[in-house]
């Protein structure tokens, strides 16, 4: 019977190595061995702890413009201001932001990088909006973040007003002379309530489509400030903020002449709610100002006051976290107590703290803890590259130091235009507004993964590691194997250790003589003496050549296996 009851026991490998890879991009063999010995509750309160970025912004590096590295942004209170001329134009600079997000998530040992992406996989927009307004894509991965584990409710009215989703649903161009319905279908088919199943002309039995039109009414009058330093550097990026209280962010602002005062009215599905008309007369622009926004959170009250938007936000959460099948009986479960729990005050840390220490999460829930859930995801692109990273302690290219190499060269053109673009996940740039369909596309989800298309980049990603030549980076696997092997002249430990870190579950002895004997002894060509000596070799002479020659097909083998692909 699947429970949403807390778990109380302690995670020990198996189940550590579970929660870190679902809930995190950070994955090591300290970090597991650490969280075995907690409970989930201490383990969720550990992952609850935030850590200071590396840099909070990106940071240009030294070129013939600048002689110290710089950021691009904002003023930096180590780097110092920001300097207009450090680079080519805003194409660039959302290189930069990408590399900056990536690279931070990769760094970040709390869950709120996983949160982040959570989010945006729910509120989807591309990288590619805005690219003339500077900085722009970077204040919505902030707002993002800002609100991973706090408030939803409020981060779906801050998310409404964002300049980039202002542009990439063309709310910015519904006034009241003109209403553009975009934004009011997307808020409600995808980002709140779902549509539901179809249930007469125009009732989708969420809501209908005079939902839309009412919607698009309350949404009237938003716009946002256009911010191009390179075109006038002495704009003031944050001359219109969210406030302290949000992040201080850029955000838009209300046009009182282009928004609709009248009546609205929504249909059955909302009870026939009513939102009353204003009469702006004799009021001041800041009144007709603050009416709007009333409207917009009444607007956005209402949506939530039905049960349901609760409960998409929670199946989205679910198969993002735990699992692509929702039965009847996990609807009932787990679904509808956790959606109980958000909606108390739709503070996501509240919930998704609740599914993390569940039963259900670490399948205790039923007599078979091997069938459901442990190693029960295809992992997605960019968690197969950030826990590779993370979990092979890969010296990625320093920011600061070795720039070029690290933003343009590693993470743009080797991780994101190498492997995630042809594995079918631009990081942020999905193929449409409901993002990729792993993400919503039934009955598959995650397995659309994993093709016939996406296979190839996939594997590619292990030789990729191992070629200085690309990543310019120096890295050996016979230093992922001194990381993580207690006893590397023992072929058995080499090969029994690594699984026990990598994969989900263990092997059976037939799987784990196929990487000892077929892959690390080569077939029978090498005895487990011959390893030895050739181990012994290596340490005395610090020529890596023999056994790295061995150790190459063993990483790609094990990166390449189901078992690792799965999550």
């Amino acid at each position: 019977m699947a429970s949403l009851t807390p778990y109380t026991g302690t995670l020990g490998i198996r189940l550590a190595k579970h929660l870190l890879r679902r809930a995190t991009f950070n994955i090591s063999k300290d970090r597991i061995n650490e969280f075995s010995t907690y409970t989930p509750a201490q383990a969720i309160a550990k992952l609850s702890i935030i850590p200071d970025k590396n840099l909070v912004q990106p940071i240009h590096y030294t070129n013939d413009k600048l002689s110290e590295p710089a950021p691009w942004i904002d003023d930096d209170a180590i780097y110092g201001p920001i300097q207009p001329d450090n680079g080519s134009g805003n194409n660039l600079l959302r290189h930069y932001v990408l590399g900056w997000w990536l690279d931070e998530a990769r760094r970040d040992t709390s869950y709120r990088s996983k949160m982040t992406y959570f989010l945006f996989t729910d509120f989807t927009a591309s990288n590619q909006t805005l690219n003339g307004n500077f900085g722009s894509y970077y204040d919505y991965l902030r707002l993002l973040e800002f609100h991973s584990l706090g408030d939803w409710k409020e981060l779906v009215f801050q998310m409404t007003i964002n300049p980039v989703m202002l542009l990439y649903l063309n709310n910015n161009q519904n006034t009241n002379a003109n209403p553009n319905e975009n934004y009011a279908r997307e808020l409600l088919e995808l980002f709140t309530i779902g549509k539901g199943a179809q249930a007469g002309v125009g009732d989708y039995t969420n809501y209908t489509e005079s939902d839309v039109e009412e919607a698009a009414r309350v949404l009237t009058g938003w716009k946002f400030y256009w911010y191009n330093i390179l075109n006038n550097p002495t704009l003031d990026r944050h001359r219109n903020t969210n406030g302290a209280e949000n992040g201080n962010f850029p955000c838009g602002y209300a046009v009182s002449s282009q928004h609709d005062f009248g009546r609205k009215e929504f249909s059955h599905r909302f009870d026939n709610y009513v939102i009353e008309a204003w009469d702006t007369s004799g009021k001041t622009d800041a009144e007709k100002k603050a009416r709007i926004e009333e409207e917009l959170r009444e607007f956005i009250d209402l949506i939530l006051s039905k049960e349901e938007t609760a409960k998409f936000i929670c199946r989205k959460l679910y198969r993002f976290f735990v699992g692509r099948n929702i039965s009847a009986e996990i609807e009932s479960d787990v679904i509808v107590p956790l959606a109980v729990i958000f909606r108390t005050n739709y503070n996501l840390q509240d919930t998704i703290d609740a599914l993390l220490a569940s039963k259900h999460f670490y399948d205790k829930d039923d007599s078979d803890a091997t069938d459901e859930i442990i190693g029960g995801l295809v992992k997605s692109p960019l968690d197969l590259v950030m826990q590779t990273l993370t979990l092979t302690d890969f010296p990625v290219p320093d920011p600061i130091t070795n720039g070029l190499y690290h933003y343009k060269n590693f993470y743009y053109w080797q991780i994101i235009l190498g492997i995630l673009v042809p594995a079918s996940q631009n990081v942020f740039d999905p193929p449409s507004v409901a993002g990729f369909p792993p993400n919503y596309e039934h009955p598959d989800y995650d397995k659309f993964w994993f093709n016939s298309a996406t296979i190839i980049p996939r594997y590619n990603f292990t030789d990729l590691l191992l070629n200085p030549n690309k990543v310019k980076v120096d890295y050996y696997a016979t230093t992922f194997i001194e990381d993580n092997v207690s006893d590397p002249y023992d072929p058995t430990k080499v090969v029994s250790e690594l699984v026990d870190i990598m994969f989900p579950e263990e092997i059976d002895t037939d799987r784990l003589n196929y990487f000892l004997n077929d892959i690390l002894l080569e077939g029978g060509e090498t005895t487990p003496a011959m390893w030895a000596d050739e181990w012994n070799t290596y340490k005395n002479s610090g020529n890596r050549a023999g056994v790295e020659s061995v150790l190459k097909p063993l990483f790609r083998a094990l990166i390449w296996s189901q078992e690792y692909q799965n999550n």
